[in-house]
């Protein structure tokens, strides 16, 4: 069995749709920078809603394309393909970030309207991701998808996340014990980043090795063939080591980037935003596919 992820099969859009998509982001961006709007660690962390919106969008198209079903009425269905998934997610979010912005910074003080603005911006996120978990949750109820699945291999997920929060927390306890200084710069951005590619790494390691699915993207695959040809292959499987890889270049970002936070904190915010965000969307791709038993 295989399963899509977002950073393979990536889809060359007609040129209408890419217009449209550059368009509207050159757009945002340049209206982003004329307003300025506060980015704190707060704000990165009400980013996270998004990623995960952006994921689940892309599994009601993935979905599609494997049951050979209309989600997507024809005309929107390419914006929801990977990689036009991420700026369609972004212009979404752009756009209530605008809002939030305008809305959050009148008639009040600077530190205030920072906390305004992340706090809208994040409660958008998190009702839309709600409903659209609840929409995957009532696609999962078609007998279609995932029939032959247990529920036992749907619950898997869920340990993996919870198996990520403890390794995210131990982890981040051994950097502090190491440089304290670190978690006192890196914070909320730092550990986030951290939790996004641990729980990319552990999903993907319980996909091949649990679940029987093959990693189609090009560099994890790699990983995964060469610890497959490692005589620990047959006692701990061969997702471990993308896992280990994952964990080390999560960690040398954090440790490496923590100053920046600092020096710099809107353009380190952003940052560490962009490295969640490519970490946290496969993560929430593959959780979402393996609950559904879309795989």
């Amino acid at each position: 069995m295989q399963i899509p992820v977002p950073f393979e099969g990536f889809q060359t859009l007609s040129l209408e749709y890419a217009l449209v998509l550059l368009v509207g982001t050159v757009l945002l961006v340049a209206l982003l920078n004329a307003i300025r709007p506060p980015v704190t660690q707060i704000t990165v962390l009400a980013f996270v809603p998004w990623m995960m919106s952006g994921a689940a969008l892309h599994v009601f198209y993935q979905i599609g394309e494997f049951y050979n079903s209309q989600i997507y009425p024809p005309l929107i269905r390419p914006f929801f393909s990977a990689p036009a998934v991420y700026l369609t997610t972004f212009l979404g979010m752009g756009g209530v970030w605008v809002v939030a912005s305008i809305l959050g910074m009148g008639g009040q003080s600077r530190t205030r309207s920072k906390d305004v603005v992340a706090r809208y911006l994040g409660v958008v996120g998190i009702g839309v991701t709600l409903a659209l978990v609840g929409l995957l949750a009532w696609q999962g109820l078609d007998p279609a998808v995932g029939s032959d699945v247990t529920p036992t291999e749907r619950f898997i997920p869920i340990i993996g996340i919870i198996a990520t929060m403890v390794l995210t927390f131990v982890v981040y306890l051994l950097i502090g014990a190491w440089r304290t200084y670190i978690i006192a710069e890196a914070r909320y951005v730092g550990a986030v980043a951290l939790f996004a590619h641990l729980l990319d790494g552990i999903t993907t390691t319980i996909g091949v090795d649990i679940l029987g699915v093959s990693e189609r993207s090009v560099i994890p695959a790699r990983i995964i063939e060469f610890a497959g040809t490692l005589p620990t292959a047959q006692y701990i499987g061969s997702g471990w080591l993308f896992l280990v890889v994952k964990l080390l270049v999560a960690v040398v970002i954090v440790v490496t980037f923590a100053d920046y936070v600092r020096e710099e904190p809107t353009r380190g915010n952003l940052l560490f935003a962009f490295v969640t965000a490519v970490g946290l969307g496969p993560a929430m791709n593959n959780v979402f596919l393996f609950l559904l038993g879309a795989y």
